[in-house]
């Protein structure tokens, strides 16, 4: 039947290509550069809420339509972001038949990943596409898709065999054309280092989207298609004094598990990621408009999977369930035969996501809004290296830290709750109302893994 529903009889049969773009780490409030989306036909959302304050469990709830308690992917005690988180991604997602992307692949959907973040790549599991793309944290400016993979390939010989050995074999094998790339990269390398040092360069703006840009821009991408792209110019590091990311590290760590925030690191943070914003949001308008050609017959969501605190309630990402921090923007352009649906509810999850896809797929009316959203914190997102640190903490540093922690949106404000220690950390509206709603949804969570620790 072609009644009712949100399309014609013609095109009721219609797959739409599903495009998600994440602009990591931007903040709802940094957000105004992706009004120019206006003129491409989106459409603002308001009150959007992250379900997670960091990349692996946002993106996981983006795609599942499961908040981290329930679908499992996130950080606890003992439980590394480097070591066996891996692992237990890789599982999870497989278990979960990836979410949205499986379910759309079983249609007969093709489904790219484009990553600048290395959360998205088959190390954690994401393995269920077509064609990806991981380029990672890249500082060398590359002039196209072919020279970033020239640099990877030439990188992995490098690693396996050294600069001198690889130079040989390309000697030996008469391979003149990549003896020239290796040294012109090797000299690029070292004059890019020297120009950070000297300050008269800045590495940390450009992360890849140049790359994934001049990807898309070369691709015929195979209809219907599902593209999950993943952008990290708002993310830090936010100065060449950080490639290594230490300096971040350091200074969450003392803020998570001291409560002392650097004065340093904020005056950077608050200094420099506002041009890191306005960068990632015309790099987001840059992509929309390679893949111009696909918007009439396309759902494009675009998002960010968290924002970022620079010294208001906290510093980096991560453990905070601040609104900072999880206020992002959402806006949606919807396919041509789809008349724009209305907000119903204060706030959007981002576990709505995939029932948003599916109801378009299916020719049905999505429902956008909801009047009650949580975000959920289970501890420390620093790497394994850090462990050895926590050995001179007090027990109840740890306790307190590693619990399980929600907050809770709903009309009446906003609670933070701790489940483990069984007590409200902030309430902020109807105390009554707001202390009644966070139970009742933890009761609804009861059946996720909640896991105490003992120390």
């Amino acid at each position: 039947s072609c009644s009712g529903g949100t399309a014609t009889c013609e095109t009721v049969m219609r797959k739409p290509n599903v495009v998600i773009l994440v602009i990591d780490t931007l903040r709802e409030d940094y957000s105004s550069g992706l009004e120019a989306l206006r003129e491409l036909g989106f459409v603002k959302y308001e009150n959007a809420i992250a379900p997670a304050p960091w990349t692996l469990p946002s993106h996981v709830s983006l795609i599942t339509g499961l908040y981290p308690s329930q679908h499992g992917i996130h950080e606890a005690y003992g439980v590394y972001v480097d070591r066996e988180l891996r692992k237990l991604s890789t599982q999870r997602l497989s278990t979960l038949n990836h979410g949205i992307i499986g379910e759309l692949m079983d249609e007969g959907y093709s489904t790219y990943i484009v990553s600048a973040n290395p959360f998205l790549s088959p190390l954690f599991g994401f393995t269920k596409f077509t064609e990806n793309l991981i380029t990672g944290y890249t500082y060398v400016l590359f002039r196209s898709y072919e020279e970033y993979k020239d640099h990877e390939e030439l990188s992995l010989m490098v690693k396996d065999h050294g600069y001198i050995d690889t130079a040989l074999k390309f000697i030996k094998e008469r391979n003149l054309r990549m003896l020239n790339k290796a040294i012109k990269f090797f000299i690029k390398g070292r004059v890019t280092r020297l120009a950070a040092k000297l300050g008269v360069y800045d590495p940390t703006m450009e992360k890849g989207s140049h790359i994934i840009i001049d990807f898309l821009s070369r691709k015929k991408l195979s209809e219907p298609f599902f593209l999950l792209i993943n952008i990290m110019e708002a993310h830090g590091p936010y100065t060449p004094k950080d490639l290594d990311e230490q300096l971040s590290f350091n200074a969450y760590f003392n803020a998570v598990f001291i409560g002392k925030l650097s004065d340093e690191v904020v005056r950077i943070w608050q200094s420099n990621y506002p041009k890191h914003a306005i960068y990632a949001t015309k790099s987001a308008v840059k992509i929309i408009k390679v893949l111009r050609r696909y918007l009439d017959d396309s759902l494009v969501i675009i998002v960010a999977d968290h924002g970022e605190l620079l010294g208001d309630g906290g510093i980096f990402h991560g453990y905070f369930l601040k609104d900072k921090l999880l206020r992002v923007p959402l806006w949606i352009k919807w396919p041509s035969w789809v008349k724009p649906p209305r907000q119903v509810g204060p706030f959007i999850s981002l576990v709505q996501v995939p029932s948003i896809i599916r109801a378009i797929a299916n020719n049905e009316e999505p429902r956008v809004g909801v009047n009650v959203a949580i975000a959920e914190s289970f501890g420390s997102t620093l790497p394994s290296a850090f462990s050895k640190w926590y050995s001179e903490l007090p027990s109840e540093t740890l306790i307190r830290v590693f619990a399980h922690r929600v907050r809770v949106y709903t009309r009446h404000g906003v609670a933070t709750y701790n489940v483990n220690l069984d007590e409200f950390e902030e309430v902020s509206g109807d105390v009554g109302e707001l202390m009644k709603t966070t139970r009742t949804l933890i009761n609804y969570l009861d059946s996720s893994e909640v896991t105490s620790i003992e120390v």
